[in-house]
């Protein structure tokens, strides 16, 4: 016996559904798979032409000023370094983000982020809480954004340059040093006399340098210095 249009229809029509209820329900636990996959691996899945369109879109930072832009950036790279920056920039605005949540959006491995994260906490530029995930049985970490810290951070920084800085225009100062015409290398008197007054690199003659435009310059970055450091 033949089926009727009405019975055809009507089989289409569960198909259909239940193909829907099928996608509806992968779609929602894609994320949750992705996270899970990189507590398993450190990696997230990989980008593939055919789950394009699902993807996560790209991650959104808040807008900051250039002022405060150029404050984060001196500090990152000063105590931890460039890499580091993306994951400052992401916790703007965010509180108590999973190392999880921000290796998945910012598309790091769990153990380079995690390296990252706890760098970033031992300069205290970030801190963190550990909670026991109820269901795994792991410990998650949930991260935040010292950004109070930031001024602190910096003076501090710019404190221990100005320490530098002086020494070094107390040695330019105090010293004579020679060069030869290539400059090849550049020694104090002390060291010159062992080579007899001749480059180890080269052999010429060493003749002694004219390092005052040395000396002003570190008097001129001493006192730039120590204005950014009594402004803040």
């Amino acid at each position: 016996m033949k089926p009727t249009k009405k019975s055809s229809s009507g089989a289409k029509k569960s198909a259909n559904t239940v193909a829907k209820a099928i996608s509806k329900n992968s779609s929602k636990s894609a994320s949750v798979k992705n996270v899970e996959n990189i507590q398993k691996t450190g990696k997230p899945f990989p980008k593939t032409s055919a789950n394009q369109k699902d993807a996560a879109p790209k991650v959104k930072f808040q807008k900051i000023s250039e002022e405060r832009r150029k404050l984060i950036e001196e500090v990152v790279k000063e105590l931890v370094s460039e890499d580091a920056l993306p994951i400052v920039y992401y916790l703007i605005g965010r509180t108590k983000v999973s190392e999880f949540v921000i290796a998945q959006d910012l598309d790091l491995e769990i153990h380079k982020a995690r390296n990252l994260l706890y760098k970033l906490f031992e300069q205290n530029i970030l801190s963190f809480i550990r909670k026991k995930d109820k269901i795994k049985g792991w410990y998650i970490c949930y991260w935040d954004f010292n950004e109070r810290s930031l001024l602190f951070l910096n003076e501090k920084i710019n404190v221990a340059r100005l320490s530098k800085l002086r020494e070094r225009l107390e040695k330019e100062s105090s010293s004579t040093f020679y060069m030869c015409k290539t400059a090849c290398t550049r020694m104090d008197f002390e060291r010159a006399m062992e080579f007899n007054f001749k480059c180890p690199e080269c052999g010429e003659l060493m003749d002694e340098q004219n390092n005052v435009r040395t000396i002003e310059f570190l008097q001129e970055r001493i006192k730039e210095l120590g204005k950014e450091t009594n402004a803040r």
